[in-house]
């Protein structure tokens, strides 16, 4: 049996993206299909092309929105550990130091 992966990661960032990609991609590629198709029927040349495209670009955002909502669910950020702190303090007193020693050189 497989041992369980803990989501995230580089790999799961780019599912997330090819996501992205194709809810964006697919409904204004769809949206334009059917506003051509449209057009021809209709003789309506070039409106149901621009208004379909526009619709397809509204169910996109709209997927993307809740494709960021599902990650952002998936993915909460926690309160940074006593660990994570203490690294942080130390990163600043190093830059802090490394600051202070610049200036000392530059007078």
């Amino acid at each position: 049996m497989a041992a369980f992966r803990t989501p995230g990661g580089a790999r799961s960032h780019a599912a997330i993206l090819g996501q992205v990609g194709l809810v964006v991609a697919v409904p204004i590629a769809f949206g334009a299909w059917l506003g051509l198709k449209l057009d021809e029927a209709l003789g309506t040349k070039p409106w149901g092309l621009l208004g379909l495209i526009f619709v397809g670009m509204a169910v996109g955002g709209f997927g993307v929105a809740l494709l960021v909502k599902r990650f952002a669910d998936e993915n909460p950020v926690g309160a940074s550990s006593e660990k994570a702190r203490e690294a942080g303090r130390r990163w600043e007193i190093e830059v802090e130091r490394r600051e202070r020693e610049r200036e000392a050189e530059q007078e």
